[in-house]
């Protein structure tokens, strides 16, 4: 059998984890002619690229997970609860499928937070579970009020076939180069404690207020970031979603401020 003309063999590795042991194009087309196509292994994401599916990821924590149970009945959309475990023993991430909770083998605290994007955004990209998601959006376990109606609703919005990134609050710092915005909330053994972050002339979409990202601004911001270079994120972000901005302004994407419907906890 030969290759199919939408063959990708990026995909095809990403989709079928246990070919680890395969890199290069050569051994992914190989594989695919010798083994994959009589297996009937997917090669590219399901469904027309046209279609919209969004993923609502809910940004938590282990001392908040009395939340857990009343979030999960909102909406039958697809739905992951995002927790760190402060434990190394594991690997940096599963995915608990029948509990929709994606735990992230990260700091659970306030400055743990850019890191748990990161790693969530890795797996949202690698995950066969997650191949057909062509958008996510990021929601605050406690500052946002949605249900079903409300992320439904979103399907219909012509604009997340146009843009890249999309929220209903901006905030752009004018030379603020001394943000202490996260003192007294991190541990006092934080590389951030009692540090200040330079957030000057950054424009973002307030997590408080929820934003939306496609699948190619969270391979823009997986290219910058992801399990490699923790360490590194750990020293240059403070805010998670000011590092969103940050990436996204960097390789100018294309943004959209839109009201769509889902209360946050500032005005709109």
């Amino acid at each position: 059998m030969g290759l199919p003309d939408d063959f990708d063999y990026k995909m095809y590795l990403s989709l079928n984890q246990d070919l680890n042991q395969y890199c290069s194009y050569e051994d992914a087309i190989h594989h695919y002619i010798h083994h994959g196509s009589r297996e009937n292994r997917r090669y590219k994401h399901e469904g027309n690229n046209r279609d919209i599916h969004i993923l609502v990821v809910i940004v938590s924590c282990n001392k908040h997970d009395h939340l857990w149970g009343g979030i999960k009945n909102r909406t039958n959309n697809d739905l992951i609860i995002l927790s760190g475990t402060n434990n190394r023993d594991r690997s940096k991430r599963w995915y608990d499928k029948n509990e929709k909770i994606l735990w992230l083998n990260c700091n659970d605290y306030y400055d743990g937070l850019p890191e748990k994007i990161i790693l969530m955004i890795e797996e949202v990209l690698h995950n066969p579970e997650f191949s057909h998601i062509t958008h996510i959006i990021k929601i605050d376990d406690h500052d946002n009020e949605f249900n079903d109606a409300s992320i439904k609703n979103l399907y219909n919005n012509n604009s997340l076939k146009k843009f890249d990134y999309l929220g209903q609050k901006e905030n752009f710092w004018v030379n603020l180069r001394n943000c202490d915005y996260h003192f007294g909330k991190v541990p006092e053994w934080s590389y951030w404690h009692n540090r200040h972050a330079d957030v000057a002339n950054i424009r973002y979409f307030d997590g408080g207020c929820s934003y939306i990202l496609s699948r190619r601004a969270m391979e823009i911001i997986n290219r910058e970031y992801n399990e490699t270079n923790i360490d590194q994120l750990r020293n240059n972000e403070i805010y998670e979603d000011l590092m969103i901005g940050r990436i996204l302004s960097k390789h100018n994407v294309s943004s959209k401020l839109l009201n769509y419907g889902i209360k946050g906890d500032k005005n709109i």
